[in-house]
């Protein structure tokens, strides 16, 4: 089945259900650790960043991305 299919039927699902996909596929980005080039874009947004928030932001998603949503050690 392709990711287009899995949408398709993901569409078809009623809301309840499509609410608990949602739910499923934000737990699971959450989770997941970013490849290297994905960590290396974001700390190059970083150093180019000359906004504090943003800076926040992505100092969190580097954080999120190197251990995968769990909390460091």
């Amino acid at each position: 089945m392709t990711a287009s299919q899995i949408m398709r039927e993901i569409e078809s699902l009623p809301l309840e259900e499509q609410k608990a996909v949602i739910r499923f596929v934000y737990r699971l980005d959450a989770e997941r650790q970013l490849t290297g080039p994905e960590l290396a874009s974001l700390a190059s947004r970083l150093a180019d960043s000359s906004d504090p928030v943003e800076a926040m932001v992505l100092r969190e998603e580097i954080t999120r991305g190197f251990y995968g949503g769990k909390p460091p050690a």
